[in-house]
């Protein structure tokens, strides 16, 4: 699935806003991060939204996009009603279609959950050991994936998925490594040299990053191998960019989120230009 355009009238901070995006990679430098991103689960159903806080609402709210599902083109409104807001969905020939809207887009809490990248998230690396039902997994993972973490087919695709993990390289300036433990847990070491690893800002989110796409290519095999047939929503990207210096080189990481084959959103503070060309190049053109 692909959001088109969406449009967001006096909600938070926000007095209107038009956004034209692409089907691939799209990168929004605002000031407006939290309310376009919590705009933007909201129109998707996200299970895993933030909550919207109640003087964002207003009675002259409004949000709308155009949505590509399935070769079908949608139109989503939603607008106030007694100070939360309300989903209406309708299809090319003005069809209500907001139930099979919501049907189409409802997956697990826990996919809606990691399908959202934001760099401030520690939990992360703990993902997969917690699929593992690990000590340290959150009380009621089971109803987050839908019993799915308890299916013998899931848990088989998970051991062997980190059995076969291969270190990957953090930043190629330094020899860190990404690894994946028995467990399950992303750590990051170097090489010939044992104890804890000292990480920059820029590496620790580099490192974050890395467990993201992995967490998504994860999910990915468990899509083709149960036949789910969810829609693919786009990723939202947030506390990345922004947060990474100079040094900084991520074209092997947007190369490899592409490859998902999923619209990609990426929220960041206003950048120099220069930035941007260096991080995104040719591919934001």
């Amino acid at each position: 699935m692909i959001i088109k355009r969406i449009t967001i009238s006096n909600f938070g901070a926000v007095r209107h806003c038009d956004i034209a995006l692409a089907p691939e990679i799209n990168l929004l430098d605002t000031q407006h991060i939290s309310e376009i991103s919590i705009a933007i689960e909201f129109i998707l159903c996200s299970k895993a939204r933030q909550v919207v806080p109640p003087n964002w609402v207003r009675t002259d709210t409004h949000l709308t996009a155009e949505i590509l599902v399935n070769n079908a083109v949608y139109t989503v409104d939603a607008t106030p009603h007694e100070d939360q807001l309300t989903l209406a969905v309708i299809d090319a020939n003005g069809n209500n279609m907001t139930a099979c809207y919501r049907n189409m887009l409802s997956h697990c809490l826990e996919q809606d959950a990691v399908e959202s990248f934001d760099g401030q998230d520690k939990t992360l690396p703990l993902r997969l050991c917690w699929y593992r039902n690990c000590e340290d997994a959150p009380e009621g993972l089971s109803g987050r994936t839908e019993r799915l973490v308890d299916r013998k087919t899931f848990r088989s695709c998970l051991i062997q998925y980190i059995k076969a993990f291969q270190s990957e390289p953090i930043n190629n300036k330094k020899n860190y490594q990404t690894a994946v433990n028995r467990h399950g847990i992303f750590e990051v070491f170097y090489p010939g040299v044992s104890g804890s690893v000292f990480l920059s800002e820029t590496e620790e989110k580099l490192f974050l990053y890395i467990c993201f796409l992995n967490i998504a290519e994860f999910w990915e095999d468990i899509e083709r191998l149960r036949d789910l047939h969810h829609e693919r929503k786009p990723l939202l990207i947030r506390n990345f960019l922004e947060r990474l210096d100079d040094s900084a080189d991520i074209g092997g990481l947007i190369a490899r989120t592409r490859k998902l084959g999923r619209q990609v959103i990426i929220l960041t503070p206003p950048l120099i230009e220069e930035r941007k060309k260096k991080w995104i190049g040719e591919q934001n053109e």
